[in-house]
C-alpha cells in the first residue's frame, strides 16, 4: 500500500498519453499532494480542509484526488438526526487532471468510498455539494448513484489574501469575525448548492441507514441542454457547448469501470 505521506514521484503533466480508466488505481495520497493538485485543477485553487485523502494513480503518476473532512455539527445532525451525528463525513474536494478519460472521477469516488467502508466502518454516510454559482449540477454524483436531497449547505464564501476561494471551515468553523481577522473578504451568495448523499455499508446496512435519512430523496436535477456556440471555420459543422456526462456505474461492484 502506498505511504500516505509519499509525494507523487512524477508530475501528471509529464504524461503524453493517459491509461484506460480500468488501469487506474485508488490509494492513499499525501496531504501536500492534495494541496498542490487542487491548486492546479480545482476551481477553488485550494485543498480545503482535508483529513482523509485518496488519489487516482497510474503507477507513480497522480491523476486525481478526493478528500474528506467532518462537516459542521448542524449538518451532521441533519442527515440521520442528533443521535447519529458522528457517522457522517463530508467530501470536501474532488479534482482530476484536465486530460483524464471520462469516468476517471467515478473510479476515484468508488475506490475511495470502498476504502472508507473498509477502514472506517463507523462512517455511515458522505454528504457532498455541487456549487451552482460555478455551473455545477453534480453529474458525477448522479453517475455514481448518490442520493439527491435538494439544496443546502452554506452559500457564503470568502476570498483570502492570495485571491483563493475559501469556505466556512478551516480547522473549525470560520465566522465572519475570524475571516476578517485573517484578511478574508466575504463574498455574496452565489446561489444554492445541490446536496448529494452516499449511504455506505453492506446491502442490509444501507437499507437500514437510508430508512433513518431525514431528507426526502428527489429526482436528479436535469442537465442543461447543449446549445450552439458558433460555426466551425469551414461551416461544415457546429461546435456545441454542453456539460460533461458520465456513464452510470455502481460503486459496490468489484470493478465499476472495467
Amino acid at each position: 500500500m502506498r505511504d500516505p505521506e509519499e509525494l507523487a514521484l512524477w508530475d501528471v503533466e509529464d504524461l503524453s498519453t493517459f491509461p484506460a480508466v480500468r488501469d487506474m488505481t485508488v490509494s492513499a495520497v499525501a496531504h501536500r499532494d492534495v494541496i498542490e493538485f487542487c491548486r492546479r485543477y480545482h476551481y477553488s485553487n485550494t485543498g480545503g480542509s482535508n483529513l482523509w485523502n485518496w488519489g487516482l494513480w497510474h503507477g507513480v503518476y497522480l491523476l486525481g484526488v478526493v478528500s474528506y473532512n467532518l462537516p459542521t455539527r448542524s449538518v451532521c445532525d441533519s442527515i440521520f438526526g442528533e443521535d447519529h451525528w458522528d457517522h457522517v463525513w463530508h467530501m470536501g474536494r474532488l479534482a482530476v487532471a484536465d486530460e483524464v478519460p471520462k469516468n476517471a472521477e467515478s473510479r476515484l469516488i468508488g475506490g475511495s468510498l470502498r476504502a472508507i467502508e473498509k477502514q472506517h466502518p463507523g462512517t455511515w454516510a458522505i454528504v457532498t455539494y455541487a456549487a451552482t454559482d460555478v455551473g455545477h449540477i453534480g453529474y458525477v454524483y448522479q453517475a455514481t448513484n448518490a442520493l439527491y436531497t435538494g439544496t443546502g449547505g452554506d452559500p457564503t464564501w470568502f476570498i483570502d489574501q492570495e485571491g483563493r476561494r475559501r469556505g466556512r471551515y478551516l480547522s473549525g468553523h470560520v465566522s465572519d469575525a475570524r475571516a476578517a481577522s485573517m484578511g478574508w473578504e466575504k463574498q455574496a451568495s452565489g446561489g444554492p448548492k445541490h446536496r448529494y448523499i452516499y449511504i455506505l455499508g453492506n446491502k442490509r446496512e444501507r437499507r437500514e441507514r437510508r430508512a433513518l435519512l431525514r431528507f426526502p430523496v428527489l429526482p436528479y436535477p436535469k442537465p442543461v441542454q447543449p446549445k450552439v456556440m458558433r460555426e466551425a471555420p469551414d461551416s461544415s459543422r457546429l461546435h456545441l457547448e454542453s456539460d460533461t456526462t458520465f456513464d452510470q456505474v455502481s460503486l459496490w461492484e468489484d470493478d465499476p469501470t472495467a
